[in-house]
């Protein structure tokens, strides 16, 4: 923060400020990788000029981000059932089917031969 003036208000008021150092977005990468996300998936939101409209639209899109899409760092789960403790279960009934379904797939192509041309 450059600004005095804001620093002092902030201070005045109780309010704790952290940023991340200039030029390093890695200091706070799960919101970089969010707005990344964000920007790229959802490219209308940034044509949105009314506040209201806007922040309904990202109440949907947070509660789409937390409860439906599937996130790679934390095993294709949603956030919202890594949360609940469910992430190591669902991962778990994955893996199993995953297993089952290749069974099916081998079984399936050992029994069904089709004659070559």
């Amino acid at each position: 923060m450059t600004s005095g003036s804001t620093r002092e208000f902030m201070a005045l008021c109780w309010l704790a400020t952290h940023y991340g150092r200039p030029g390093t977005p890695t200091d706070q990468a799960w919101i970089e990788s969010f707005f990344g996300h964000l920007k790229g998936e959802f490219p209308h939101l940034d044509l949105i000029c009314d506040i209201a409209v806007l922040r309904a639209e990202l109440d949907i899109r947070r509660a789409h981000y937390n409860g439906v899409r599937l996130h790679a760092g934390i095993g294709y789960v949603t956030p919202d059932q890594e949360h609940r403790g469910e992430g190591p279960a669902v991962r778990a009934a994955r893996k199993k089917g995953l297993a089952r379904a290749r069974k099916r797939r081998i079984a399936y192509h050992r029994n069904n031969h089709t004659p070559e041309p």
